[in-house]
């Protein structure tokens, strides 16, 4: 029950239904529109209908869109490569050496997933130590962590943001703009030091980013759905452009499988239809999500917004209430690290969930001596060993009447997707391979998979809150709260 796309597979063999079954039982969730509305999508032209904009993240796929979004057309290419080379000078003639991404959410999880996966595959022959680090928490434990290490005089600073206006992205701006006065004028931090990512060119140039530092992307373009647009600055600037390049191909190659592959045979509608099945006729609830490779252990914290932000929710696309359950609680690890922690409870405990494991069947490890290449290989095929043995224990159990603690009920059902290599490719594959399986679900449940109305109005309470601890409003919430707030003043 394997299924081939490009660069990815999907072993779909411990899931309750075969993919017979499934479409008998499930297909009709499809809607009748089904197969316009992924061609909307693909040509830019499906409607987020409560922001009423296109939704136009796949027409990202290219490195010439990148480009073309970045306002002209060889800039993108041209800033990764001065980078990298050394040839970009502070304002006091040093070459810059460090990199500090500082966004949140979908300027800061997808763009660091990638940079962090990707970054063994750094090609070009120009590059010096460049170092690229990402901030985001609005607490400053990651910029405490992190200036200690970086010279404001070799440091350049992408600010990311699609609004341009993040509370949560510009606290920790500002914390840099004090504690870089001592070597730097904001002068000249902002003409040699900041480069800006956003959808808002005019908040951009309004806060005195040379317009040749600034990099835009479409407002149909969503944050979670970013790290194709000229969000994915910081992985370029990992990786190259090359790497980055294969990235756009992957992703775009997955395209066009979810376009043309026959539904029985589509990897992403297949992960959409059993997701549906599991959670509203198993009535799970929950997807533990398990690379069982280094390079892609920041995979669930990413799924965790790409799908519980497109698709927790209780209204439809049109703002009807729903009484029906729609997308899962994500969660989940790096498998090898897992099975010391919470893989106890997923095999023992009495709690149900699904899973997906995603397996990398091999390493090639250049750079290093035969020896080591040994030795990392042979790591990579115990960690397959891993990874399909805890599957299968999950999917199969054991049953010992004699010894509880030798009791192990299974009947977890999963998924496996499996790369051959850990490419640029096959990641750019796997993750366009989510989004479409998020886009999908939320057709089938009738939601707009693009807006998020949960988030905003979470901000707006903070906003009020931060007015009242910094004393510039007196209004009251509930007991508990307002006893925090007179403690903190």
């Amino acid at each position: 029950m394997i299924k081939n796309g490009p660069y990815l597979a999907l072993d779909t063999s411990y899931q309750k239904l075969s993919v017979d079954e499934l479409f008998e039982a499930a297909a009709e969730r499809l809607p009748e529109h089904f197969d316009g509305y992924r061609q909307q999508l693909c040509r830019g032209e499906y409607r987020n209908l409560s922001e009423d904009r296109p939704v136009t993240h796949v027409l990202s796929r290219s490195v010439h869109a990148v480009a073309k979004q970045s306002n002209r057309k060889t800039r993108f290419v041209e800033t990764v490569q001065k980078l990298r080379s050394g040839r970009w000078l502070g304002a006091t003639g040093k070459p810059i050496t460090d990199v500090v991404n500082i966004g949140v959410g979908g300027s800061d999880l997808g763009p660091q997933m990638g940079a962090f996966a990707l970054r063994e595959f750094a090609n070009d022959s120009a590059v010096h130590n460049l170092q690229v680090h990402f901030v985001s928490s609005m607490d400053g434990g990651q910029l405490y962590a992190v200036l200690p290490i970086v010279d404001p005089e070799t440091t350049l600073f992408i600010i990311s943001s699609k609004s341009f206006g993040t509370v949560d992205t510009f606290a920790n701006v500002d914390t840099v703009r004090k504690w870089l006065e001592p070597a730097l004028t904001q002068d000249q931090w902002l003409a040699n030091h900041v480069v800006g990512v956003s959808a808002n060119a005019q908040a951009m140039t309004d806060y005195g980013i040379p317009p040749a530092q600034q990099f835009t992307f479409g407002e149909g373009v969503g944050g979670r759905f970013s790290l194709w647009s000229a969000l994915g600055l910081s992985i370029a600037l990992t990786t190259g452009i090359r790497p980055f390049e294969r990235m756009l191909e992957g992703a775009k190659a997955m395209d066009e499988h979810f376009l043309e592959a026959p539904l029985a045979e589509n990897l992403p509608v297949l992960l959409a239809l059993y997701g549906v099945y599991n959670r509203e006729q198993l009535g799970i609830n929950n997807l533990a999500i398990l690379p069982y490779d280094g390079r892609l252990r920041m995979l669930p914290n990413y799924l965790q917004q790409l799908d519980m932000e497109s698709n927790g929710k209780q209204a439809t696309a049109v703002n009807k209430a729903i009484g029906y359950p729609t997308g899962p609680i994500i969660w989940g690890g790096f498998g090898p690290n897992g099975q010391h922690a919470f893989f106890q409870h997923l095999h023992q405990g009495y709690d149900e969930f699904t899973a997906d494991f995603v397996a990398v069947l091999k390493r090639e490890a250049p750079g290093f001596e035969k020896t080591v290449q040994d030795g990392l290989a042979e790591q990579q095929r115990l960690a397959v060993a891993n990874c399909l043995a805890h599957r299968r224990l999950m999917w199969e159990g054991s049953e010992n009447e004699a010894s509880p603690s030798d009791h192990y009920p299974g009947g977890h059902p999963s998924n496996l997707l499996i790369m051959d290599e850990l490419t640029p490719e096959s990641f750019g594959a796997l993750i366009a391979a989510y989004e479409h399986k998020v886009f999908t679900q939320g057709v089938i449940w009738n939601l707009n998979s693009f807006d998020q109305p949960g988030v905003e109005k979470g901000k707006k309470i903070a906003l009020d809150v931060l007015r009242v601890l910094e004393g510039e409003s007196d209004e009251t919430f509930d007991e508990s709260t307002d006893a925090i707030i007179k403690r903190m003043r």
